[in-house]
């Protein structure tokens, strides 16, 4: 037959460890919430099923045998792991604390992120709030961060996600190339011009411009995963692209870029936090996604409604 744990046994462990770590019974019988006859019998029980003295016992004193001082190294062990986890499950339910791994994009500052977080850490200060700016995939499901912001569909199904809000997207190039290549009228010229293309936004070789449009596109001199490198390489005059237009509304009102098929264009890119499945038991990242929800709630703009899978992380 397969052994099988002695829960009682477990529990005189930890009355052993008590004993030992508070110096006495009395002293572990007020720390374990027992009378000080019960956690006696524990530790008899104990060293019965053992078939070995673990303390010896004077009216003054109570000190370890060389058997007690071997089984409560172990014993220690045992109290800690059971702590650690009493901590971590209440952590889940109590006031938000300790450290939050977060990942965003490297223009999170455009999205109202870097006026968001402040606020959070004052409304939460038992947080320890680490931020990394990224444009790439992150391994959330590792435990490197416990919660990323992502422009785009989500790009692993096992994470829950809550969409936060819709950015329109349009199509720019700088007046330089412009000059050089003409402007293109219809969505099907794209084929005829030089593209700067980023990777997460939109698959590798086209456009989706609107719910009817599709477009082929050549790619340029630069594909990138970052929206920002490629803002950059449109302004050098290095060809068309294709950006959330919060990215490059002020060099399209500066005049540095212009706005291509307006007519056509009406695609939007979606802003997403997503975490791993469970996360939102834990009040910090519940906290934080919450918080985030709001002030960009607060803050004007379309906020999507929580993908209702949520629900079954709650």
């Amino acid at each position: 037959m397969e052994d099988r744990p002695d829960l009682g046994n477990v529990m005189a462990m930890m009355s052993f460890a008590a004993v030992v770590s508070s110096g006495g019974f009395s002293n572990a019988a007020k720390l374990l919430g027992y009378s000080k006859a019960a956690v006696s019998r524990q530790i008899a029980k104990l060293e019965q099923n053992i078939g070995v003295r673990l303390l010896d016992r004077t009216t003054r004193s109570v000190t370890l045998t060389p058997a007690g001082r071997e089984m409560y190294a172990r014993c220690a062990r045992i109290v800690d792991e059971v702590n650690e986890a009493n901590q971590i499950i209440t952590g889940m339910v109590s006031k938000p604390r300790g450290d939050l791994k977060v990942n965003a994009p490297v223009v999170s500052s455009l999205f109202e992120l870097t006026a968001i977080i402040p606020g959070f850490l004052k409304a939460y200060p038992d947080v320890r709030l680490f931020l990394n700016l990224s444009d790439s995939k992150v391994d959330l499901l590792k435990g490197r961060f416990d919660v990323a912001f992502w422009m785009g569909d989500p790009f692993d199904a096992s994470l829950e996600s809550v969409q936060l809000r819709n950015y329109p997207m349009v199509l720019v190039a700088a007046p330089e190339y412009l000059a050089r290549a003409g402007w293109p009228s219809t969505p099907h010229d794209l084929k005829e011009h030089t593209c700067i293309v980023e990777t997460h936004l939109s698959k590798v070789g086209e456009w989706r411009l609107s719910d009817d449009v599709t477009v082929a596109v050549n790619r340029g001199p630069l594909t990138s995963n970052s929206v920002r490198m490629a803002r950059e390489a449109t302004l050098e005059g290095l060809g068309v692209s294709y950006l959330p237009r919060f990215l490059v509304e002020h060099d399209i009102n500066a005049k540095r870029l212009e706005p291509l098929l307006e007519d056509i264009v009406n695609e939007s890119i979606t802003l997403h936090i997503i975490f791993p499945r469970g996360n939102f038991a834990l009040s910090k990242v519940r906290a934080f996604v919450d918080f985030v929800r709001n002030e960009m709630q607060h803050h004007g703009g379309t906020v999507l409604d929580a993908n209702l899978g949520l629900a079954s992380a709650i």
